[in-house]
């Protein structure tokens, strides 16, 4: 399970660019996020009920590579504590939930936390020249805004009496093509 947490990149970076497996992948201090030929962009904090230290939340971070294109994408715990240090989720987390990286392009990811038979799926897109966005289809009442802008998130767990066991729904607040903005939960999708 461990092996799709990280699917590496499939293109040939340029000599000194960094690809996805050379990228923080243990436990890292917020100051050595970034690594020679990519620079680190926090895209996502994620408020969760799961970890009981109240001090973690969960960071989706990306890293541009000197070729001007995205260099891998990870999601992990952020320990606020310690100035924003990052590790890797540990068995207890991944006995509920998996992650699963997709490169669709070199400026396109999606990022799935799969639970059961539910994918919750992060679309990462960079703009040229730009710095990487979150995107998400999101369900705001009887109606599902497409391609939102995630701002932030929050997860909340299925629990059983108080004890995590799985993912209920992803909790997101989105800006439209439009600059509206929307309350919701990411929309999930079957696998």
């Amino acid at each position: 399970m461990l092996a799709s947490l990280l699917l590496l990149s499939l293109y040939a970076a340029p000599a000194g660019c960094p690809t996805a497996s050379a990228l923080p992948q243990m436990r890292t201090p917020a100051t050595d996020l970034d690594v020679s030929g990519a620079a680190h962009h926090r895209l996502l904090v994620i408020d969760q009920d799961f970890h009981p230290n109240a001090d973690y939340e969960i960071a989706l971070d990306s890293w541009v590579g000197c070729s001007g294109k995205l260099a891998g994408v990870r999601m992990w715990w952020i320990d606020t504590a310690k100035n924003g240090e990052r590790s890797p989720f540990g068995k207890s987390v991944r006995r509920y939930i998996d992650i699963a990286y997709d490169e669709l392009n070199s400026q396109h990811w999606t990022v799935k936390i799969r639970q059961g038979r539910k994918d919750f799926a992060f679309e990462v897109l960079l703009p040229p020249g730009g710095v990487p966005l979150v995107y998400g289809n999101v369900a705001e009442g009887e109606s599902v805004v497409e391609h939102c802008r995630v701002e932030s998130s929050r997860l909340v767990s299925r629990k059983i009496l108080g004890v995590p066991t799985g993912l209920k729904r992803l909790e997101v607040r989105c800006v439209d093509q439009d600059n509206r903005v929307h309350r919701g939960v990411l929309r999930p999708s079957a696998h």
